[in-house]
């Protein structure tokens, strides 16, 4: 029969190796946790490494958009304003050019063609108001063209191109070159002075000079 103190012993052995062993599964345990716990701090850091440099560029794209968007307001507002000073510079030539233009034709009345230009004036005016009773408003500054002879020679044309046609020649206060042609009631007004003419064609004359000088 085993005495006390060898039972006793082994029991202390036995302690000691359940104490290692229990020592020793915890220290592996501990390890594996450490290890796991190591794993998931590089994997957290990896991620928060990846997050921010995708976060980086996404601003460094979303910085680069706003430079486009930035330079391309810049580049428009300098198109819009280059344009606006060169549509600017453009209207001023085209109003001196028909100011010229007009300019020149107050002095035309002093030219040999102008009784040729105030008959074709009259004649036009005649076609269009068709009446065979029509008044013909002329400046005072052409009293000395508007003469019988020229007022026959008027008729006949106008007969030999339209119809028999009562003309009735007045004088008016206007100082313009050309002639207003209406219909005696006053049903039908044609204003053929130069100004008139001038202003109906301006549109058309403008943009023929901004395309023949600019474009």
């Amino acid at each position: 029969m085993e005495n006390s103190a060898n039972v006793s012993e082994r029991n202390i052995e036995n302690s000691k190796t359940i104490c290692a062993k229990v020592k020793e599964e915890a220290d592996d345990e501990v390890r594996d946790i450490l290890e796991k716990a190591r794993a998931a701090r590089d994997r957290i850091l990896e991620e928060a490494k990846k997050e921010v440099f995708e976060k980086k560029n996404a601003m460094l794209k979303e910085s680069d958009n706003e430079i486009e968007r930035i330079k391309e307001r810049v580049y428009s507002n300098l198109h819009l304003e280059n344009s606006r000073a060169i549509l600017e510079e453009k209207n001023e030539f085209a109003k001196e050019v028909l100011k010229k233009v007009n300019d020149r034709a107050q002095n035309f009345r002093s030219n040999g063609e102008y009784p040729v230009f105030l008959k074709k004036a009259v004649i036009e005016g005649v076609g269009i108001i068709d009446d065979a009773e029509t008044e013909v408003l002329y400046s005072s500054k052409d009293s000395s063209i508007i003469d019988n002879v020229f007022i026959k020679d008027v008729e006949e044309k106008s007969t030999a191109e339209f119809k028999k046609i009562s003309l009735e020649f007045k004088k008016s206060d206007f100082g313009d070159i050309g002639v207003i042609v209406q219909a005696r009631s006053g049903r039908r007004i044609y204003d053929n002075r130069f100004s008139a003419r001038l202003k109906r064609a301006h549109d058309e004359i403008y943009m023929s000079l901004l395309k023949e000088v600019f474009f």
